[in-house]
């Protein structure tokens, strides 16, 4: 046995000191660059400062120059601020249940969780503002959750005009850890960004690296392997747990021990008789405090905690295999099961859960394959990227216009589970064949970024993103003439097919749409991906449905990515066709009111097994591709145009799936929401941003039918909707929920936009049938991405590219069966439908 007072001297853990920094002004920092941040932190523990360190290095790094200062939001708070840590830690460790029970309260009672948000912003939000109106800071980032409350009450009450962030030092946040009036919350992890969302929806989310300064890397590859692991204890600064249980399960399990007793002489006590009295005893060695984590973890080989934030996060940075033992209650559990979860840590609720886990790792080729996978799960992310993304505004943006009541629908659809963005996937042809190694994707990754800052300035629906939210005013846009790649264009590549990131282009396609993009602060991202088969290169694009509809976002892609868009003028705007007549008038509203009438009259769309309870954003993306030429000269032998044949072989495709997988087979009829574009109107293009569409709903026949009669029935609905007025209907009554103030608009979008009214999603949309290119190599295929919608379970788009007609599936596995099916369904049902001439 040994004992030290400490560990690697050098950098100290403790509280950041607040001091001012010197008084001279710091230099002149570049356009948009913040000259000052206030970081926001709280003495609950020691890991909302390690965030906090985390978020200065980086700043630093990025603004030369720039002054931080720290404020502590206890000390702000006043009294009752001091009590806090006391109270905080005798729950813990005298009263578990007290403390988890309030964990519950807060996720599951609304008017509970309403009120201690109210309590807490009051409390803290004063003590806030002095520290804003001393500073005068540039940027302001919260690292504890109470001052994350009392900055969302400043920026509401008009006292915090400038940007304000929260990075979320827990993996796992509670419904403390947001507020919609802030400009971006950084998580990080997928699973937690998704917790923030369903606790407060709105918030601004975005997926981040793991907040831990740059000294937390893994070891060289060449670090020595030692033939008993080393297992670093650490159960936080204030050494929560039964530490000594915890150390004696690792000497249980055949491993050596370092363990902190965080500075507490009675958990030393307790330590030091384990290390004397334990047979093993002697391979254990207790320091009073660690002053060098990174050091410490990363010449590790195993790191036990009790999940209640920090350790786990630096232990994943160094990716040292993660044990969680005994998780603390509340967000210690919940820490612990999104990490179980996420395939990052092993839960250990025993002293004998952990002598066993312990035991696994005592193999060297065990802890090399942990290692391993936690070293790729560190790829994609960095803290540098997000925290430059914490300034929400480049110089020179302005404000926009009000948002239209069209694209606002898709502000008020959107959900957690069901987010309203639309996209594509471009495969452009790999000349480099597949022996060709990664710098391939980071070129293609380099050459997008470069279009989107030569080209995306003159794109107008690329400059445009969403203004935050202000209470009781409309949403309006904000305009960035020189949009930022760095913003856009996500930092990190992936690898599709064998080997790769991703087994298959729909798999990848499929993870990047599971996180969806954030309006406010995003607008649109791009994610290149390459395949290892040298099958071609991926470019991947998801833009908010508020930004625009389908045809305006293909056309801005192509006008983006391809080589022959940057020398085209751009095309005019629809047909002028001279000012309308008296007559025209007459006749539009006749139309109109025809189409409201005829909306009014088609009721409620009942039942479907294409409905239900949508499971998440993480909806499944399936491509098709077939002839395209196949596809015309069908729809000529039937007498009818493509997007009726194409909505005909969905209905035969939707009778076969649902007759062989939904019980009760297929329903003769399937609701279908068929959005057609407006553009040919006077004075509207196909470069005119926004949503331009008008829907027609069509009772989709699925029941059993000739292939003849489905197309026939199929194109008489569909022109009966067209021709009868339901798109200037529903038009009509867009424009008039637009009047309707902001609360009363998504009340009636939540009502009708659904499972209440349509089963299915279905859109065919003109494309490029001219060949197109990428740095020369050819553009083969696009898919569209559709979203689903609130019970939704299906969406379908069409796309003509070149030679191929491109159907892209948006489909939620919990509610449509034996997805893995659709693609071959669905080109059989095209082949039969093709095959029949005339009759049948």
């Amino acid at each position: 046995m040994s004992t030290d007072t400490g560990l690697h001297a050098g950098t100290d853990t403790g509280p950041h000191p607040a001091a001012p920094h010197p008084a001279a002004a710091p230099p002149a920092a570049a356009a948009g660059a913040p000259r000052r941040v206030l970081l926001v932190t709280g003495s609950l523990g020691e890991g909302h400062h390690a965030a906090a360190r985390a978020v200065e290095e980086r700043a630093r790094a990025l603004w030369p120059g720039v002054e931080v200062v720290w404020t502590e939001t206890l000390d702000a708070i006043g009294p009752a601020g001091s009590l806090f840590p006391a109270i905080y830690a005798g729950c813990v460790r005298r009263l578990p249940w007290l403390y988890d029970l309030y964990f519950r309260l807060l996720w599951h009672v609304p008017p509970f969780r309403a009120g201690t948000r109210a309590v807490v912003s009051r409390m803290s939000a004063p003590g806030i503002a002095a520290a804003v109106a001393a500073h005068k800071p540039d940027l302001v980032v919260a690292t504890f959750p109470e001052a994350v409350l009392g900055l969302g009450r400043l920026r509401r009450t008009g006292h915090l005009p400038v940007p304000a962030a929260a990075l979320v030092a827990d993996p796992a946040p509670h419904p403390l850890w947001g507020d919609t009036a802030l400009d971006l919350h950084l998580v990080s992890t997928p699973e937690g960004a998704r917790m923030l969302r369903r606790a407060v929806p709105g918030a601004a989310v975005r997926v981040g690296a793991l907040p831990v300064t740059g000294a937390f890397t893994p070891p060289a590859d060449d670090a020595p392997v030692r033939t008993r692991p080393l297992v670093y204890v650490s159960c936080g600064s204030l050494a929560f747990g039964d530490v000594a249980g915890a150390c004696a399960a690792v000497l249980d399990g055949g491993g050596d021990v370092l363990v902190s007793a965080g500075r507490v002489p009675s958990v030393r006590t307790r330590l030091e008789r384990l290390a004397g009295h334990h047979p093993r005893g002697v391979r254990m060695r207790v320091v009073d405090w660690v002053s060098d984590p990174a050091a410490t973890t990363r010449d590790c080989d195993a790191v036990v905690t009790n999940a209640g934030g920090a350790t786990a996060l630096e232990a994943l940075a160094c990716a040292r295999p993660l044990l969680l033992f005994a998780p603390i209650p509340g967000h210690g559990r919940a820490n612990a099961e999104l990490l179980a979860r996420e395939g990052l840590a092993t839960v250990c609720p025993g002293t004998d859960d952990l002598r066993d886990a312990v035991a696994a790792l005592v193999d060297p080729a065990a802890r090399a394959a942990v290692t391993s996978t936690l070293r790729t799960r560190l790829t994609g992310r960095d803290l540098t990227t997000d925290v430059a993304a914490l300034v929400p505004a480049r110089a020179g943006t302005v404000p926009g216009e009000r948002v239209r009541s069209q694209d606002a629908l898709f502000l008020h659809a959107a959900t957690a589970d069901v987010p309203q963005q639309v996209g594509t996937r471009l495969l452009v042809e790999d000349v480099t064949g597949p022996d060709a190694g990664p710098e391939v994707a980071a070129a293609w990754r380099a050459h997008v970024a470069q279009l989107v800052t030569d080209r995306a300035g003159g794109i107008e629906l690329l400059t445009r993103r969403l203004a935050p939210a202000q209470p009781g005013r409309p949403r309006r846009w904000v305009v960035d003439p020189a949009p930022d790649p760095d913003r856009h264009v996500r930092a990190d590549t992936v690898s599709v097919g064998p080997g790769g990131d991703h087994p298959t282009w729909d798999d990848a396609l499929t993870a990047f749409f599971a996180d969806p993009v954030d309006p406010v602060r995003t607008g649109w991202q791009i994610l290149i991906a390459r395949h290892t088969g040298g099958e071609g290169i991926g470019v991947l694009a998801k833009v908010h449905h508020s930004l625009g509809d389908g045809l305006a976002v293909t056309d801005a892609l192509i006008r983006l990515f391809s080589d022959e868009e940057a020398a085209l003028p751009a095309r005019g705007p629809g047909d002028a066709g001279g000012p309308p007549t008296t007559r025209d008038r007459v006749r539009a509203a006749a139309r109109i009111v025809r189409g409201v009438a005829g909306l009014a009259t088609a009721g409620t769309a009942g039942r479907s097994p294409l409905t239900g309870t949508v499971g998440g954003p993480g909806h499944h993306r399936i491509g098709v591709r077939v002839d395209g030429k196949h596809v015309r000269d069908a729809a000529r032998s039937h007498g009818v145009g493509t997007t009726a044949f194409v909505l005909a072989v969905v209905a035969e495709f939707l009778h076969r799936h649902l007759e062989a997988h939904a019980p009760g087979g297929a329903p003769d009829r399937v609701r279908t929401m068929v959005p057609l574009t407006t553009r040919t109107a006077r004075g509207v293009g196909s470069r005119s941003a926004g949503n331009r569409t008008a829907a027609v709903s069509l009772d989709l026949p699925t029941g059993p039918m000739t292939p003849t009669a489905r197309v026939a029935r199929v194109a008489e609905l569909l022109d009966r909707g067209t021709t009868g007025g339901q798109p200037e209907g529903a038009a009509a009554v867009l424009r008039l929920l637009g009047l309707l103030p902001g609360r009363a608009q998504e009340l009636l979008v939540g009502g009708v936009y659904g499972r209440r009214f349509f089963h299915l999603l279905a859109s065919v949309m003109p494309g490029a049938r001219r060949p197109l290119h990428m740095q020369g190599a050819l553009i083969a295929e696009v898919y569209p991405v559709l979203p689903l919608a609130a019970g939704i379970g299906m969406a379908v788009g069409a796309l003509n590219w070149g030679r191929w007609t491109t159907l892209g599936v948006s489909v939620d596995a919990g509610i449509v069966r034996e997805i893995g099916g659709i693609p071959d369904c669905l080109r059989a049902s095209l082949r039969d439908m093709s095959d029949v001439r005339g009759g049948g």
